[in-house]
């Protein structure tokens, strides 16, 4: 009776490739038609739109083709490889995947098809639609292709019928030659003619494939055929399968079995026979699967044969891992009522038979040392040795070829475990022990002897030295070390060093405390010869000295600055006082030449120092803040390398060292622009472009030659850019615009009228009402 489980819940793009095929098997094998297994589908809760997907797949891969399809990665290893008896119904792809074999048919890249290519096996058996090849050559030549009838007989010209159905090619080859030789060739008797026999095409046979085959049935196949080429065009063998006794039945008696562990394993094909027209390919159920978890080279589900044990099982499984413990496994087997637990030792492997559903587990080695001893610190070659029998402190330090010269040798501690796995410290004065006036203690397991080195209770001293030196730092205080030690370690002083201004600041230490003592430190002045030989006197340093050298009263390193565009000499020039302004640096250069531009200079310089800076971009952050403002364009403007200062000449040469006439600093660029008749007009007008200065004209001019403003210009915001850096607004006073004035070399901007989101601003509502009252008021007075 056919049955089928509930379908309701199908969802046929959720379902692998095996699982669509095992639907299709499914109906099949009830013996009912196409249409009468769809009606009970839907009987059994498939929707017809699931139905449809279902047909549709089962077609796409029926014409893939055998082993075209798709299949679960494999996967391994202890967390992934489940006991037997929670394997669930859903969770059969896994089952499957760790069944030790089962991923041999579903590799596309081995098919097992024949060679149809080489030569014709010798014990080939002919049959039915072969074709032979007869070739005789020597004294006499001739060729023949005759195909096999159904009848299993040749005809050979000229010599008669010859049944060769059920030979071999070498039998075949005997019959062939004993007639043509008696029937006018004689010259094969002789020997003067050879006689060879091949077979050109290969027959097709029918073999059929029962039992757990994927899809069971009949196949036709090549006549060069073997058991694995039927297997394979079947699917595979299934989850209940046997992989181990797979019988070849030919007219009813079985002639061989085949094992594919043999061929897993080991490569063997000898029972791997050829097939024959109507032979019969049995898959028996396995009788025994055992499952191998942990540390063994292919965890996973294994057959076993009845008498197979747990070291055929081993075997299989590639051995054990490197972390095994061999020693002994524990077996979780099923009985009759319930399940039991078993632990075989080492030397019961060979005699213990697994059975079915058993799950042997192999643990990992302990992680511990049966005969290890530590020895770390002060000593040449530190590290784990072997606790060999009678092995002592003396010995173990000698094995490690002693101690360091920075060994502390009063006290050694020897680390140690009781039973109860509690630590004990024991210690020992080693340099008693070495010179033999104490007893050598004797070492345990996991013993760890630690030698202390000197410098381990020493605090690690510095000393600092800052200001005119080369090398400016913190530095390892080093017993006896004097000042000229300290400062040739530090590169000696520079030109600027005052030698005879160094001071030295010391820690204070004191074992008491007065309330009349203010000091934080005790401060001593030096001073020092230039001349670091070891000749004169000599100032000691204590641990955590601060050395700082002065700089000379009267040292002043050069200031430069550059000057570029309309000057005589331009170029660099180094400041002669502080109080040097731009003035006298246009003086030094030769003074202007006549193109140069008095309202187009400006001057630029460094921006002030990273502390500055910060704390600026501190103060922005908190403008923006409160205006919230989410731009970096301040931010921007005020972390810029240089700062722009524009500059009136005119004013700063008609009175020097007064009003604009600044003073200059390292890194100034003063830049005298060119003077130069032409005004850009750029931004909101219809036509940016340049047009010649005209003395007197307005910015209204200038807007007209460029063809006006364009109709997103904001007219009210109309500046100009003067060649030195300024700018000037235009300004609104009541219904009047007073634009700026416009200069030789000047830019005119038009800015671009923001785009609106959203109703109209609190101003803009303001003005708006304001603009009305003023209208009604007007409207008002003149119909009085």
């Amino acid at each position: 009776m056919f049955k089928l489980k509930d379908l309701s819940r199908v969802n046929v793009d959720a379902l692998t490739d095996e699982e669509v095929l095992r639907y299709r098997d499914q109906f099949r094998a009830s013996g009912i038609s196409e249409t009468q297994a769809e009606q009970l589908a839907i009987q059994k809760g498939l929707p017809s739109s699931e139905l449809l997907k279902l047909k549709a797949r089962i077609t796409k891969l029926e014409n893939l083709g055998p082993g075209k399809v798709t299949a679960p990665p494999i996967k391994r290893g202890v967390d992934t490889v489940l006991p037997i008896r929670e394997r669930r119904e859903e969770d059969q792809d896994t089952v499957k995947s760790l069944i030790f074999g089962s991923e041999l048919f579903r590799n596309n890249n081995l098919s097992f098809e024949p060679n149809l290519r080489i030569a014709s096996p010798r014990n080939y058996t002919l049959g039915p639609d072969d074709e032979v090849l007869i070739d005789v050559y020597g004294y006499q030549e001739v060729n023949y292709r005759l195909t096999v009838s159904p009848e299993g007989t040749i005809v050979i010209p000229y010599v008669g019928v010859i049944t060769v159905s059920g030979s071999t090619i070498e039998q075949a080859t005997v019959r062939i030659k004993d007639r043509m030789s008696r029937n006018g060739y004689a010259s094969l008797r002789s020997g003067q003619s050879k006689l060879v026999i091949n077979v050109g095409k290969i027959k097709s046979i029918r073999v059929t494939v029962v039992g757990e085959a994927k899809r069971p049935g009949s196949y036709t196949v090549s006549g060069l055929s073997n058991m694995f080429n039927a297997l394979y065009a079947a699917g595979g063998i299934t989850d209940r399968g046997s992989f181990r006794t797979i019988q070849l039945v030919r007219s009813g008696k079985v002639i061989d079995t085949l094992d594919a562990y043999d061929f897993l394993l080991r490569g063997d094909l000898s029972h791997n026979s050829g097939l024959m027209d109507q032979d019969v390919i049995l898959i028996p159920v396995s009788e025994a699967l055992v499952e191998v978890r942990g540390e063994v080279k292919r965890p996973g589900i294994y057959e076993i044969l009845p008498t197979e044990n747990l070291n055929d099982l081993f075997r299989f499984t590639g051995g054990f891992g490197n972390e095994a413990y061999t020693a002994g496994i524990h077996v979780e087997q099923v009985t009759d009522k319930e399940r039991q637990l078993r632990d075989v030792s080492k030397n019961e492997f060979a005699t213990f038979n697994p059975g079915r559903g058993d799950i042997v587990y192999v643990d990992k080695i302990l992680d511990k040392f049966v005969n290890r001893v530590t020895i770390r610190g002060a000593i040449m070659r530190p590290g784990a040795y072997e606790l060999t029998p009678g092995l002592t402190i003396g010995g173990l330090i000698r094995r490690a070829e002693g101690l360091r010269e920075d060994a502390l040798k009063d006290r050694i501690i020897i680390l140690r475990s009781r039973e109860d796995m509690t630590v004990e410290y024991i210690p020992v004065q080693v340099n008693e022990v070495l010179a033999g006036r104490e007893n050598d203690l004797p070492l345990r397991k996991e013993d760890v002897v630690t030698i202390a080195s000197v410098f381990d209770f020493k605090e690690n001293y510095t000393v600092t030295i800052q200001g005119e030196v080369r090398k400016p730092g913190v530095y390892r205080y080093v017993d006896s070390a004097t000042l000229k030690d300290l400062l040739f370690e530090a590169g000696g002083l520079t030109d600027a060093a005052a030698p005879q201004q160094i001071e030295i600041a010391r820690r204070l230490n004191s074992d008491t405390i007065t309330a009349n003592d203010q000091r934080v430190s005790q401060i001593i002045e030096v001073a020092s010869e230039r001349d670091l030989r070891v000749r004169g006197n000599e100032v000691k340093i204590a641990p955590w000295d601060i050395v700082i050298v002065r700089t000379k009263l009267g040292y002043k390193p050069q200031v430069t600055v550059r000057l570029d565009g309309e000057v005589q000499y331009p170029g660099i020039y180094v400041l002669q006082t502080k109080d040097d302004r731009i003035s006298d640096i246009i003086s030094r250069a030769g003074g202007l030449t006549p193109q140069a531009n008095l309202q187009g200079a400006y001057l630029s310089r460094i921006n002030v120092s990273e502390r500055e800076k910060d704390a600026n971009i501190d103060r922005v952050k908190k403008v923006q803040e409160m205006s919230r403002d989410t731009t970096d364009s301040l931010v921007k403007q005020v972390t810029k390398p240089l700062v722009k200062i524009g500059l009136d000449l005119d004013k700063i040469l008609k009175a020097p060292h007064q009003g604009e006439d600044m003073m200059l600093q390292e890194g100034d660029v003063l830049n005298v622009g060119r003077h130069t008749f032409e005004v850009k007009i750029n931004g909101e007008v219809l036509f940016p472009t340049q047009v010649v200065f005209r003395p007197g004209a307005d910015v209204r001019y200038y807007i007209d030659k460029a063809g006006g403003f364009a109709e997103n210009a904001v007219r009210k915001r109309t500046y100009v850019l003067y060649a030195n850096g300024y700018a000037a607004k235009t300004r609104k006073f009541l219904f009047f615009k007073n634009y700026p004035e416009v200069k030789p070399g000047s830019e005119i901007l038009v800015p671009l009228k923001p785009e609106r989101k959203g109703g109209l601003s609190t101003g803009e509502l303001i003005g708006l009402t304001s603009g009305l009252a003023t209208i009604l008021t007007l409207i008002i007075t003149l119909t009085r």
